[in-house]
């Protein structure tokens, strides 16, 4: 167990890591499949307390990391996804809070995932890595808050689109250990069309010729192709017609008269699209991408409950839920549907659905719009 000391949080981050299990104490998955040993990478920002009951989770999207806040040199171009919400006097000011962030079961950034070395077989998992959920990866991190720093209950929970899906789980799972949620631009269960764009990523992937079943670690040549077809299915997901007009709109025929005589000239859209996808290949592993949207999919905090209106009843944490107005992905009415549930089962529940043009992305890039709100929760309703 960790002890209470820890540096006062001033822009500059590390990460971390911390290991656990072995051959005799494997951790079991729902599926009842085991991985002997988990790493997990993640980053701190803050100091716990002496009654360690000052803790924020932070939690990331599907190709997020454990870098939720800062730098890690300041030479860094970029900071972490939610920067401008972890920091003194800010929304998770951490002058008050210890905030801890960490990367996902199943991932690349320094979590066990399929690119981790099989300690049975000394190759990389690859497609051998077993299924994982959002409730394993709510699991997990339940273990390494408690192993490592001795927390058992938090003060709040906070994430948006695979990250709300773990809010939501662990008001599920922990109704008496999470102080209060936050789940934004996300759902109770994963609809059908969601599934199925999902479906097609992979598909991207599992047909790349470089594939090679997922054994691609000591090859020359990764799926990245693949990968690269996947982000940029995903990408037209996470944004808005209006937006995607706004920002890649058809231009004057003289302007787009190139395009008449090269099949490979792009329209501005088509250029962005294949940069999203060229940046994602950097920075993220095929396998993962495969398994990380499957738990997506899998998502259903009903799961294991007569309906979705039992599991909702669990949930006794103050809860803020947040949808976007233009999000394709998760609609705002899905967010209600939880939100109507809570408030039949008499929870203390709020809902704000932010005006945005921009998607589901709008959790991310106009995070702004939803700062005074959530500051407001955290004022009104978060201990620590």
């Amino acid at each position: 167990m960790g002890d209470l000391t820890g540096v006062l949080y001033t822009g500059l981050v590390t990460k971390q890591a911390y290991a656990f299990g072995s051959d005799d104490a494997p951790f079991v998955l729902e599926n009842k499949q085991t991985l002997p040993r988990i790493e997990i990478a993640y980053e701190t920002y803050g100091v716990l307390n002496a009654a360690r009951d000052n803790c924020v989770l932070v939690t990331h999207g599907i190709t997020g990391s454990s870098h939720a806040a800062g730098k890690y040199a300041e030479s860094n171009r970029t900071v972490g996804f939610w920067d401008n919400f972890i920091g003194a006097g800010k929304v998770f000011d951490t002058d008050r809070f210890f905030v801890v962030c960490m990367n996902s079961l199943g991932g690349c950034r320094g979590t066990t995932g399929p690119a981790s070395m099989n300690p049975v077989t000394g190759k990389p998992y690859g497609l051998s890595f077993p299924i994982v959920t959002i409730r394993d990866m709510v699991r997990v991190q339940e273990r390494v808050l408690r192993e490592l720093w001795g927390v058992t209950n938090l003060a709040l929970v906070a994430g948006g689109s695979m990250g709300g899906m773990q809010a939501l789980e662990w008001g599920v799972l922990y109704p008496d250990r999470v102080g209060a949620i936050v789940p934004i631009a996300t759902s109770g269960r994963v609809s059908a069309r969601a599934i199925a764009f999902n479906e097609i990523a992979r598909r991207a992937i599992l047909l790349d010729p470089h594939f090679q079943k997922g054994n691609y670690y000591d090859k020359e040549n990764k799926p990245d192709g693949g990968l690269a077809l996947a982000r940029m299915v995903g990408t037209v997901t996470y944004l808005n017609d209006h937006i995607l007009e706004e920002m890649f709109g058809r231009k004057s025929a003289v302007e787009e008269s190139a395009l008449e005589h090269d099949l490979h000239a792009r329209f501005d859209v088509e250029r962005y699209l294949h940069d999203e996808g060229a940046a994602l290949v950097k920075r993220f592993d095929a396998n993962s991408y495969l398994y990380m949207t499957k738990a997506v999919d899998l998502h259903d905090i009903s799961r294991g409950f007569t309906d979705m209106a039992s599991a909702v009843r669990r949930i006794t944490a103050p809860t803020l839920l947040v949808s976007i107005s233009s999000d394709d992905l998760f609609p705002p009415e899905q967010m209600e549907r939880v939100r109507d549930l809570l408030m039949g089962a008499g929870g203390d529940v709020r809902y704000f659905c932010m005006e945005s043009a921009y998607g589901h992305d709008a959790f991310l890039v106009e995070s702004g719009k939803m700062e005074a709100t959530l500051r407001n929760f955290v004022t009104d309703r978060v201990g620590g």
